[in-house]
């Protein structure tokens, strides 16, 4: 399943560039956090880092369709008193725990123009495939995550350029395999700015 997932999404990044109108690098930041679980690991925010490459195609007056793929990193943070539990007073540790995601999205985006200038508001579905992550290999979750990206933002053109900003909320569909985490999902918020070739 995941080699036909892969193969479908590399059918997809070679044939979207046929039909962009414009194509864009978005840089930002992200903040994620995990829902409650058992155990409530990683329920704190924790920043992270997320640069996608990507298309705006399909674009007519009133919509359009983008679509990003890129690096997204996501996770959360807990905060441990080990002191505490001895009986001594002492500072907490922040123990974050990071998963390196290559990222897929697609969003249909309904915008409203003045000139130059329009604002929009997105949805679609993601994809988050695993890289890497901060814990030991014995924790490390190897799950595709499937989730939902909606957004709001704006976009400036002016002679063949495109700069936009971007609001995104990326929460998982898909729960934790690994048992501190089971049953929870990962809950995304980014905010990016794009630099984009009008074509």
């Amino acid at each position: 399943m995941k080699k036909i997932m892969m193969a479908l999404l590399c059918l997809v990044a070679c044939c979207l560039p046929l039909c962009a109108q414009v194509i864009k690098i978005e840089n930002g930041m992200t903040l994620s956090s995990m829902t409650r679980n058992e155990y409530d690991f990683f329920t704190h925010t924790a920043t992270g880092y997320t640069a996608r490459v990507g298309i705006d195609w399909l674009e007519h007056r009133w919509f359009y369709l983008s679509s990003e793929v890129g690096y997204m990193a996501t996770g959360g943070m807990d905060q441990i008193d080990i002191m505490r539990e001895y009986g001594v007073a002492g500072d907490a540790i922040d123990w974050h725990y990071r998963r390196d995601n290559l990222h897929f999205n697609t969003t249909f985006r309904f915008k409203l123009a003045y000139y130059d200038f329009h604002a929009y508001v997105g949805i679609g579905p993601k994809v988050d495939i695993p890289l890497g992550s901060s814990l030991n290999e014995e924790l490390f979750d190897k799950s595709v995550m499937f989730g939902i990206k909606t957004e709001i933002g704006c976009a400036y053109d002016f002679s063949h350029f495109r700069l936009g900003i971007n609001l995104a909320y990326l929460p998982d569909l898909t729960k934790q395999a690994i048992p501190v985490l089971q049953q929870a999902r990962n809950n995304i918020f980014s905010i990016g700015v794009s630099v984009g070739y009008i074509l």
